[in-house]
């Protein structure tokens, strides 16, 4: 939607000012080989209110209320009240830039209460007021381990979701620095990393984007062995359920926040996580808040370790990273501090439950991959029908069956379940997705 504030007299004055006659006088110093000899094909511009009718349609044309079974690192988890009242307040809502720590206190506080969250869930020395998202969190922490290293190769697992390696290579100057797809050993796990020393750091996630798991401590051994960093790309809201990263050994510890304290809401905005060891902290990018005393010995607040010269350094700087998601992160630590300790695990465990109940249904009819290596995703090999093919079908029946992913060239149904979904709603999938799948 464009807007044109200038009037025809606004115009000609600035002409006039400048000297020239009119607006193509403006670009004389383009080559003329440059412009393009026909007339763009593209519609009138629409009023207001034709751009709001045409937008209404538009919208219009999607399928409401559907029981969502799709994941790979968004999910449709239960977000509580108490999370939607609390960061709908003015306080938080309106809040701006904490750079004037002595106005800034109450988010100030917020965010070190959620950098203090994620650091003791992840089981690492420290964590960030958080960044754009989860595959922005996966970039800065490559970035962190290139800049740490001074190596110029990454290892990125094939179980790394797509958005983040799409976003890897989109910012990451892949003429400097190469980047490698590491394959699974077997079964949908990682055994073995062949290393050298051109490798600055390699990426796992856990789960993988097709849903297994595994213990990454005896890699992590041999990465150290090697002076090579290790990042893991966590589902946070399943960290009451499985052994945390920090234990596994991982050097940095990013997430996709989403399922802790922000609904789905059509692709955004999200919250990433991040989190690493004390000897990094001169490293980690974007805001970090600390806990001080003031002159009057009170306790109070501030952005640490980071000089705002950091932001405007462009190449020189290590991250080019200089806000935060503020609101998203105050999600994910109110919805932490409503769930606990026990909610947490009790949220995963009723996920992983209800998951091998809906496996267990299906696995008569449909080869399932990862047999039961899985806590809440799973693959379904869907015959001879495309994963899109039964998307679409399963939409008419009521649900969003799941995400299409590849492996080895051939793509499977990635089903995910949260805490939310039901036993009619279980059962139902399972009945729905055998008639659209065999008739």
């Amino acid at each position: 939607m464009t807007f044109t504030p200038h009037s025809s007299a606004d115009i000609k004055t600035m002409l006039d000012e400048l000297g020239l006659s009119s607006h193509d006088d403006l670009f004389n110093h383009i080559p003329k080989e440059l412009y393009l000899s026909d007339d763009i094909d593209i519609e009138e511009s629409k009023s207001e209110l034709e751009l709001i009718e045409y937008f209404n349609n538009l919208s219009n044309k999607n399928i409401q209320d559907l029981v969502c079974f799709a994941g790979d690192g968004h999910y449709d988890t239960y977000l509580p009240h108490t999370v939607k009242s609390l960061t709908m307040r003015p306080e938080f809502m309106t809040s701006y830039t904490p750079y004037q720590a002595e106005v800034s206190q109450g988010v100030l506080q917020a965010l070190f209460e959620f950098q203090s969250l994620v650091a003791d869930l992840t089981d690492m020395d420290l964590a960030n007021a958080s960044l754009y998202d989860g595959a922005t969190a996966v970039v800065e922490a490559i970035s962190m381990s290139i800049t740490k290293t001074k190596r110029a190769k990454i290892l990125i697992s094939e179980g790394l979701n797509l958005r983040s390696v799409e976003t890897l290579k989109t910012i990451i100057n892949t003429d400097e620095i190469s980047i490698e797809v590491l394959k699974y050993d077997k079964d949908f796990i990682h055994k073995l990393v062949a290393t050298n020393d051109e490798i600055a750091c390699v990426v796992f996630s856990l789960p993988t984007c097709h849903g297994s798991v595994q213990d990454y401590l005896e890699i992590n051994e041999q990465l150290k062995e090697k002076g090579i960093m290790s990042i893991c790309l966590i589902d946070p809201s399943l960290l009451g359920v499985i052994k945390s990263p920090g234990t596994m050994g991982f050097d940095i510890v990013v997430a996709e926040g989403q399922a802790l304290g922000s609904a789905l809401s059509f692709g955004g905005p999200t919250v990433g996580w991040f989190a690493t060891k004390k000897e990094y902290a001169r490293l980690v990018p974007g805001r970090l808040i600390g806990e001080t005393i003031d002159k009057d010995n009170n306790k109070a607040y501030v952005m640490t370790l980071r000089a705002r010269e950091q932001d405007i350094r462009r190449a020189k700087a290590s991250s080019n990273i200089c806000t935060n998601q503020t609101l998203n992160a105050i999600g994910s630590a109110i919805h932490l501090s409503w769930l606990g300790p026990h909610g947490l695990r009790e949220m995963g465990y009723q996920s992983m439950q209800k998951a091998h109940y809906l496996s267990d249904k299906l696995s008569s009819n449909f080869l399932l991959p990862l047999n039961n290596n899985f806590i809440r995703e799973f693959l379904v090999d869907v015959d001879t029908r495309t994963p899109e093919e039964v998307i679409r079908k399963m939409s008419k029946k009521g649900y969003l069956a799941g995400i299409s992913v590849k492996k080895d060239n051939k793509k499977y149904l990635l089903v995910a379940v949260t805490e939310k979904r039901t036993k009619r709603e279980l059962d139902g999938y399972a009945d729905a997705l055998q008639e659209v799948v065999y008739g």
